[in-house]
């Protein structure tokens, strides 16, 4: 029988050296994984001279990282944790998966598209406790003891993982009673001139295209809010034009209950990003996963 490949070693001492870090000496390196002492340095020396530079410095009462130990200790410490998630996630396919998750979204998004798959869901894996946070803000996950998170994109943080739910279109509406009582814009140089309902509060302008020209339009009105909600009532009501998303306007444009204000001008799609830090759960990868499909199958 021939000798197993080289680097199944090196994965094995890198692990061993991801522990010893962790455990923040060889010896309690040692106990954590049922190993002589010995064994553990031997490892990691073996590990050193690979890669041709020290990772630790080590004495009798100490030990210490170099920085070449610092900056393998990451990659050391990623491929442990995900070999304990895939057997976690192994665990799962076992038995019924069982445990529980946190998830953030807005009240208005998550009413219309996350909530019927939470039920669905919970259809599915009905041992596994959900809770949902309905907030409009975007919250701290790690200070809240959230692990998923629905909002819209770009994002800036780049310590989180995002993956895009939804990529959805958006237009220009009004309702009828408003374009009665202000007359229809005929060209887009007009939106100036009309009343918006302003979300979020930070809106100075709208962006649109049109024959290929992208044009910022600025935006006055009575109205602002942070309440998708509140824009869909307030437009509704005839306080004004608002970028709607097609999950918020399809229904009443065929209705007849918005109208599509200036057809040819084309408003960015709205894009929806399911957020997590490096690691989540297993009960959070599942949701994470059944939610990613669900959203590509509505788009």
């Amino acid at each position: 029988m021939s000798n197993p490949s080289p680097i199944l070693d090196e994965l094995r001492a890198m692990a061993i050296f991801a522990t010893v870090v962790r455990s923040g000496s060889f010896a309690a390196g040692a106990r954590a994984l049922g190993l002589t002492r010995a064994v553990v340095s031997h490892h990691v020396r073996t590990l050193e001279a690979k890669l041709g530079v020290p990772l630790a410095q080590r004495s009798t009462r100490s030990f210490s990282l170099t920085p070449a130990g610092e900056a393998f200790r990451v990659h050391c410490e990623r491929l442990l944790d995900e070999a304990n998630d895939g057997i976690r996630g192994m665990e799962l396919l076992r038995a019924e998966p069982r445990g529980e998750v946190r998830i953030t979204c807005s009240h208005h998004f998550g009413s219309k598209r996350i909530m019927p798959a939470l039920l669905e869901f919970r259809r599915r894996y009905p041992a596994i406790r959900v809770h949902v946070a309905m907030n409009d803000a975007n919250v701290d996950l790690v200070q809240q003891g959230i692990e998923l998170a629905v909002r819209a994109g770009p994002l800036a943080d780049s310590s989180l993982v995002a993956r895009r739910l939804v990529r959805e279109p958006t237009m220009l509406c009004a309702s009828p009673a408003y374009l009665r009582r202000y007359r229809a814009p005929s060209a887009v140089d007009e939106l100036e001139q009309h009343r918006w309902v302003i979300y979020p509060p930070t809106q100075r302008a709208a962006t649109v295209r049109i024959d290929g020209k992208e044009m910022q339009i600025p935006v006055k009105g009575d109205v602002v809010t942070d309440s998708a909600a509140a824009r869909l009532a307030f437009v509704l009501a005839g306080e004004g034009i608002a970028r709607l998303p097609a999950y918020d306007a399809a229904s009443l444009l065929a209705t007849g209950e918005l109208v599509h204000v200036l057809p040819e001008a084309q408003t960015a799609p709205l894009e929806i990003y399911l957020v997590h830090s490096q690691r989540i759960g297993p009960s959070a990868r599942l949701l994470r996963d059944f939610l990613l499909d669900a959203g590509a199958q509505a788009d």
